[in-house]
């Protein structure tokens, strides 16, 4: 039985493996079309590397709560949950953490933000050649995302950090039962 939820997480060389090729996997149908690419003007490395550093996220996020078997998926187009049984998890490329929720977001579901990992570049060292952590940030419910002080436009809302839920409130009673 779960415990205490850990909040930072580091990834080992195998699972940041299957973070890139998630990432990779996430990218590619939109490779090389610009048409296809909200932020093309990045180019597609960048798009690569944005779904690798959130796939980790996803990874650690999952090895935090205990389940050491979860794989992120990469061909479910945002019809599978980030994390099956309890919820989706985000990603904040930003020095000054927001939770992204919007109105194609579900109410009912659990939001995690998550930070740091992948996005930063660092040497390894042997033996372990762990990088830097993910840190869990915070959660909540979809519905408690939408006020109008985190409104951004009509279908946006970004909730800063200091708004979210602690992490050892998170409710994975549920969830701990699925896996």
């Amino acid at each position: 039985m779960l415990t205490k939820i850990k909040t930072i997480y580091s990834l080992t060389p195998q699972e940041e493996a299957t973070a890139v090729e998630v990432g990779y996997q996430r990218q590619k149908p939109y490779l090389g079309d610009p048409t296809r690419n909200v932020n093309y003007s990045e180019g597609d490395l960048w798009e690569l590397w944005q779904h690798a550093v959130a796939a980790g996220s996803e990874l650690a996020f999952a090895r935090m709560i205990g389940n050491t078997t979860f794989v992120p998926h990469f061909n479910k187009w945002k019809n599978e949950l980030d994390i099956p049984g309890l919820g989706e998890v985000r990603y904040t490329f930003n020095d000054q953490p927001k939770l992204r929720y919007t109105n194609r977001d579900n109410d009912s579901l659990v939001y995690i933000l998550m930070a740091d990992g992948m996005r930063h570049k660092t040497r390894r060292t042997a033996p372990d050649w762990l990088g830097v952590p993910y840190k869990a940030i915070g959660w909540l419910y979809g519905s408690q995302c939408k006020v109008d002080i985190f409104k951004y436009n009509e279908k946006s809302w970004y909730v800063p950090a200091t708004y979210l839920s602690s992490m050892d409130t998170l409710p994975l009673e549920q969830y701990v039962k699925t896996i």
